[in-house]
């Protein structure tokens, strides 16, 4: 295994003060009070205060199946936030999003958990993860309405995970430890066991993008960062492919998107082809890639969000992405926009700026 001490760099994570919200219920009128009023009299409405979604510092949106609709895991503030708060999942019906879990009895929030959704038994997965206060060793899964804890092959952060769906195993890469070391180690989980499969192929990074290619039925990773203990930084612009056993380096002759390390990566199946959207280090980007398996081709498209640290899902029910938050410029807050993509052009579709 792979492996060095990583000094922390400070612009990677984005400390973003503040505290979720609570909801609150005002007490209506018992049957008894109501039953003595005259019939003329009125009754003023009672108000209940509804949930607001309030950005994390990260987050993570999918498809539910089981749900049909598009599920946004929100991460937090970091500072502000009681440590033993739920994590949050919304939901996204078109129009806004509704707080549809914050389970007591599921895990606390956390930022940079890898995150995938098992669509052969209907799973969202989560694992690891960090507070200030450190790393998760944990593996999760929610079935729509329960979570369910399982053992874990350490605590990280910033891993890569993906499911893939042709050997019905989740894929997991990397991350960072709470010793600060960066791994290049491959995990599958099956749903109830984590196994160790390789320690070679890609270089150690943490984060990336990675996605199940469903046309090429196999697991693609690109890009990634790493750092050594003196600070000096590498960022990776690479494609790799795992076949259930080993890495493979696709080398493309077309020129490629570059470093990405933030960027939203979704699989499109009408087209039979991978997106990678926007990403930001010294520039921050606002542009649609598009992977068909041989090359890489920039995609003519119009408003595109400009942003890092974005999240991206593809509705089959109405097909369109949906696009939440991220960060569009460096030291800024976590945003809290939903936009829409029709292969043509991108709208803003809530809680537009």
């Amino acid at each position: 295994m792979r492996s060095t001490k990583f000094y922390l760099l400070l612009g990677l994570i984005l400390l973003i003060a503040g505290c979720a919200p609570v909801a609150t219920e005002t007490a209506i009128p018992s049957p008894t009070t109501v039953a003595t009023l005259s019939p003329t009299a009125t009754i003023a409405p009672t108000s209940v205060s509804t949930p607001t979604l309030e950005a994390g510092q990260w987050s993570y949106v999918f498809y539910h199946e089981g749900l049909e609709q598009v599920i946004l895991v929100n991460g937090g503030p970091e500072r502000g936030k009681p440590a033993d708060e739920p994590l949050e999942l919304w939901g996204w019906d078109g129009t806004q999003w509704s707080l549809i879990s914050a389970d007591e009895n599921g895990p606390t929030w956390r930022n940079w958990p890898a995150a995938a959704y098992d669509n052969t038994r209907d799973v969202l997965v989560i694992h690891g993860g960090l507070q200030t206060r450190g790393r998760f060793d944990e593996t999760w899964e929610w079935d729509g309405q329960t979570w369910t804890q399982f053992d874990a092959p350490g605590g990280r952060e910033g891993a890569l995970m993906a499911y893939d769906q042709a050997r019905a195993k989740m894929v997991l890469f990397g991350g960072a430890d709470a010793d600060m070391i960066i791994y290049g180690d491959t995990w599958e989980w099956d749903g109830a066991t984590w196994t160790k499969l390789s320690d070679t192929g890609p270089e150690p990074r943490f984060p990336g993008g990675m996605v199940y290619d469903a046309a090429g039925q196999e697991v693609l990773m690109y890009s990634g960062h790493f750092a050594d203990l003196s600070g000096d930084a590498v960022d990776y612009d690479d494609l790799w492919a795992w076949d259930g056993s080993s890495w493979r380096e696709i080398l493309a002759d077309t020129p490629t998107p570059g470093h990405r390390t933030h960027a939203g990566f979704v699989y499109d199946p009408v087209t039979e082809s991978v997106l990678l959207i926007g990403s930001g280090s010294d520039t921050f980007l606002g542009d649609v890639w598009s992977w068909d398996g041989t090359q890489w081709r920039e995609i003519p498209t119009s408003n595109t969000p400009v942003r890092t640290g974005l999240n991206i899902a593809y509705d089959p029910k109405r097909d369109r992405f949906v696009l939440f938050g991220g960060v569009d410029r460096p030291g800024g807050r976590a945003l809290d926009d939903t936009w829409e993509w029709d292969r043509e052009g991108w709208v803003c579709v809530s809680n537009c700026k």
